[in-house]
């Protein structure tokens, strides 16, 4: 059976405020470099297709592109500004301190959640950009051969 939640964000979640802030910063440089490598994919998969309409299987790269666009315009920017209420969020429990920290700590989680399923469908269209060079290059091998 699968766990749901790994002992480091269980643990994190008890850590003090300053360490949730802490990850909350490497979320936000997170975020800052899947969009740099996103943009360098779509580059990528845009002048192959440029230069060789053959090169990438069509169907394949035209989903890839769309869903590269769609994670850089929409569900990278949403994650970011998520987290960076969140963020403002903890500046006023700081400043506050009768605001609870516990609802603090349960939007932490579910943030924590939504970056561990973003990074996992990342990483799956990352795979599917990499077996579409590897089948581009088998074919191409083929070719000349």
């Amino acid at each position: 059976m699968k766990q749901l939640t790994s002992p480091k964000s269980t643990f994190l979640l008890e850590a003090p405020l300053e360490v949730l802030h802490n990850e909350s910063q490497e979320w936000l440089e997170e975020i800052e470099f899947w969009k740099d490598e996103a943009a360098f994919f779509y580059s990528f998969i845009i002048e192959k297709t440029k230069r060789n309409p053959s090169a990438f299987i069509t169907k394949d790269a035209k989903d890839i592109e769309k869903h590269l666009v769609y994670i850089s315009a929409e569900k990278l920017d949403d994650l970011k500004i998520e987290v960076q209420v969140h963020e403002k969020f903890l500046y006023r429990l700081i400043d506050n301190v009768k605001l609870d920290d516990q609802l603090y700590r349960s939007r932490h989680k579910a943030i924590t959640d939504k970056i561990h399923l973003f990074e996992n469908e990342f990483k799956e269209m990352k795979r599917k950009i990499f077996l579409n060079v590897e089948k581009t290059i088998i074919k191409k091998k083929i070719v000349n051969t």
